[in-house]
């Protein structure tokens, strides 16, 4: 599946972001976790960012104040996805481009999903300057 993916995205629109998080593929999804035995979506989101350097928070709602507030419409790979399915603020993702996140789905861990199944619990969109 993700030799497929890689194929059919242009490899200059793949942020460093994807390529941390490909690491973490296939992780189980644990409530709370932050470790390889299991992650929830803020633990994945943060164990991303602290390989950059970045302090990053460790809940989702957390993440509306974190980086700079990008218009959904405009978001780019690397930028943070904000989520709410049963409450405000309750889920974190990365875009990374052609139409797809990478995050720790509550039912299949970590996993790459392509946005049109999600897109209508999109909230936010927040963009980490690291450079």
């Amino acid at each position: 599946m993700i030799l497929l993916f890689i194929n059919s995205v242009s490899i200059d629109t793949l942020h460093p972001f994807f390529y941390v998080g490909l690491k973490y593929l296939g992780i189980k999804y644990k409530y709370g976790g932050n470790d390889t035995t299991g992650m929830d979506c803020s633990g994945f989101v943060y164990n991303v960012l602290k390989e950059f350097g970045i302090k990053a928070p460790r809940t989702s709602k957390d993440y509306i104040n974190f980086g700079k507030n990008v218009p959904i419409d405009s978001i780019k790979p690397g930028d943070i996805l904000i989520f709410s399915f049963k409450e405000q603020y309750d889920h974190v993702g990365i875009y990374i481009g052609d139409n797809k996140i990478i995050h720790a789905s509550s039912k299949r861990g970590v996993i790459i999903e392509d946005l049109k199944y999600i897109y209508n619990y999109i909230k936010m969109a927040r963009r980490i300057n690291f450079y």
